[in-house]
C-alpha cells in the first residue's frame, strides 16, 4: 500500500491456474476456490448498496437508483445479464491468465470539489485504465477485459478495479506475445496510474485552462509562418542577407529534389535524407530559424517566450501531481510537452523550406527569362535580390520601408561577416534603366497582397 495526500492504492493478483509459478494449482480444491473468487468478485463489486452517490448529488436530489454498480470498458453500467456472462468468461480465462485486482481510495472532499462521481467513473474506465494497461506492456486493449466499481459506503470514496487477459497479449522482452507470467505490478507502473487518476480529477479545473492557453499561444506563433497571414515573417524580413540565405536554401532544395526525382508539391523537413546535401539543407534551415528568433525585442521572440512559459507551467503541473502522490521520479519532460515542442519546431522548419523553394523557383523564372545559361547561379540570385530591394525602396517610400537598405546594413559592426557584400554592391551598380521593366514584374511576383 502506498499512501499520499490524495490517493491510497492497494494492488493484488492471483496467478493463473496454469502459470508455472502457481504451486497452489496442485491442490484439488484450488480451482474450485478460484472460480468462487471470480464469481464473488463480481457480486461484491456490483453490490448496489455500496453504489455511487456523491454528497452534492444527494443533497441536490439528483441521485437515481441504479440497477447495478459495475462499469465496463465503454464507461457504461453493466446489465445483470452482462455480469453473469462475465462470471463464466472469467472462470474460463483464469486457466491461463493472471487476475489483477486493485483499490483506489480518495478523500471525499477532494473528489466532490473537482469532479462528479459519474464523470470520475467514466473517465477512469475510458481514459485511465487503457493507458495503464498499455504502460504495463499489454499490446491490444481489445484483448483485455476489465471493470470497475466506485463504492461510497465508507468514509472515503474507493474504486475497485480488476483486469485479465482474454488471450496472450503481453509483449515479452524478445518481442513475442504471450500471457503475462509475472503477477506483481511495479512501483513505476503504480506511479503512472496515480498520475493518470489525479490528472483526470483535476483536469477540468487546473489542466484544461493551461492547455487552452498553450494552444492559443501556439496558434498565435503559427501566424508568423503561415503564408496566408499578414504577419508572415518570411516575406517581411528587411535584411538582404537573410533573403540571400532563403534563396540559397531554395537552390539546395531544388538540387536535392532533382537528385531524388521528387515531384511532390511541398517539402517535409523531417523526410530530408541525412546525406551531405541533406545535412547542408538542414543546417541552413536551422540557421534561418535561429536568426528569426534572435531579436529579443521582436514580437516573434516574445510570442515564443510566452509558449515557453506555458509549457513550463504544464510541466510544473505534472510535477505537482508527482509530489502530491509521493512519487520520487519527477518528470522533467513529459510526452505532452515534448510533443508540443516537436509540433512547433516541425511547423516552423517546414514553413521555411517550403517558402525557400517557392521563392527560389519564382526567382529562377525571372533569371532564366534573360540568362544565356540554363543553370541558375548564386550570382543570379544576388542580382535578383538587388532588383527587388531597389524597387521596394522606390515604390514604398511612403512607409520608408527598407530605405537605403544596403547602405545602413553594411555600416553595422557586423558587416565584416557578410561574405557576399561586394557581390551585392556590384549587383546594385549593374541595375540600369533597361532592366527597370523586368524589375517591376519581379516585384509584382512577390506582392502577396494582390495574389
Amino acid at each position: 500500500m502506498d499512501k499520499s495526500p490524495k490517493t491510497v492504492y492497494v494492488c493484488d493478483f492471483l496467478l493463473a491456474i496454469n502459470n508455472r509459478d502457481n504451486k497452489k494449482s496442485r491442490n484439488q480444491n484450488y480451482q474450485i476456490e478460484r472460480n468462487k473468487d471470480a464469481v464473488g468478485m463480481f457480486d461484491y463489486y456490483s453490490d448496489i448498496e455500496k453504489g455511487c452517490i456523491g454528497m452534492f448529488d444527494y443533497y441536490a436530489g439528483l441521485y437515481k437508483k441504479k440497477k447495478t454498480n459495475l462499469i465496463l470498458e465503454n464507461g457504461e453500467y453493466a446489465t445483470k445479464k452482462e455480469i453473469d456472462k462475465r462470471k463464466n468468461q472469467y472462470i474460463n480465462w483464469l486457466q491461463n491468465s493472471n487476475l489483477w485486482k486493485g483499490v483506489i481510495s480518495f478523500p471525499n472532499d477532494y473528489i466532490d470539489e473537482n469532479i462528479s462521481l459519474d464523470e470520475l467513473e467514466r473517465k477512469i474506465a475510458v481514459e485511465v485504465i487503457p493507458k495503464f494497461l498499455k504502460y504495463i506492456g499489454f499490446k491490444d486493449i481489445k484483448k483485455m477485459s476489465y471493470e470497475l466499481a466506485l463504492h461510497t459506503n465508507t468514509d472515503n470514496y474507493h474504486l475497485h478495479f480488476s483486469f485479465i487477459e482474454k488471450e496472450p497479449n503481453f509483449i515479452q522482452k524478445d518481442g513475442n506475445i504471450k500471457y503475462r507470467r509475472m503477477g506483481k505490478i511495479s512501483e513505476d507502473s503504480l506511479d503512472f496510474l496515480k498520475r493518470q487518476v489525479v490528472h483526470i480529477v483535476e483536469k477540468e479545473k487546473i489542466y484544461k485552462p493551461l492547455l487552452i492557453k498553450t494552444n492559443e499561444d501556439i496558434d498565435d506563433l503559427k501566424r508568423y509562418f503561415n503564408p496566408k497571414d499578414n504577419n508572415f515573417i518570411l516575406r517581411e524580413s528587411n535584411e538582404i542577407i537573410f533573403e540571400e540565405n532563403i534563396l540559397k536554401l531554395g537552390l539546395l532544395l531544388d538540387e536535392y529534389r532533382n537528385t531524388f526525382n521528387q515531384n511532390s508539391k511541398g517539402v517535409k523537413y523531417n523526410s530530408i535524407k541525412n546525406n551531405k546535401l541533406g545535412r547542408e539543407i538542414k543546417k541552413l534551415t536551422k540557421d534561418i530559424k535561429s536568426y528569426l528568433f534572435d531579436n529579443k525585442n521582436s514580437d516573434l521572440y516574445k510570442c515564443r517566450n510566452e509558449i515557453n512559459i506555458d509549457l513550463d507551467k504544464l510541466n510544473k503541473y505534472f510535477q505537482k501531481l508527482n509530489e502530491e502522490n509521493n512519487i520520487d521520479s519527477i518528470i522533467e519532460s513529459n510526452k505532452l510537452i515534448s510533443s508540443k515542442e516537436e509540433y512547433i519546431n516541425n511547423y516552423i522548419l517546414n514553413s521555411i523550406v517550403n517558402h525557400a523553394l517557392y521563392k527560389y523557383r519564382d526567382v529562377e523564372k525571372i533569371v532564366k527569362s534573360r540568362a544565356t545559361s540554363d543553370k541558375i547561379t548564386i550570382d543570379d540570385l544576388i542580382q535578383e535580390i538587388a532588383y527587388e530591394k531597389t524597387i521596394e525602396n522606390r515604390e514604398k517610400d511612403d512607409k520608408k520601408r527598407r530605405k537605403h537598405l544596403l547602405n545602413n546594413y553594411f555600416k553595422s559592426a557586423k558587416a565584416n561577416k557578410f561574405q557576399y557584400k561586394r557581390e551585392v554592391e556590384k549587383a546594385f551598380k549593374n541595375i540600369n534603366h533597361e532592366m527597370e521593366e523586368a524589375a517591376k514584374k519581379f516585384s509584382e511576383l512577390f506582392n502577396y497582397e494582390k495574389q
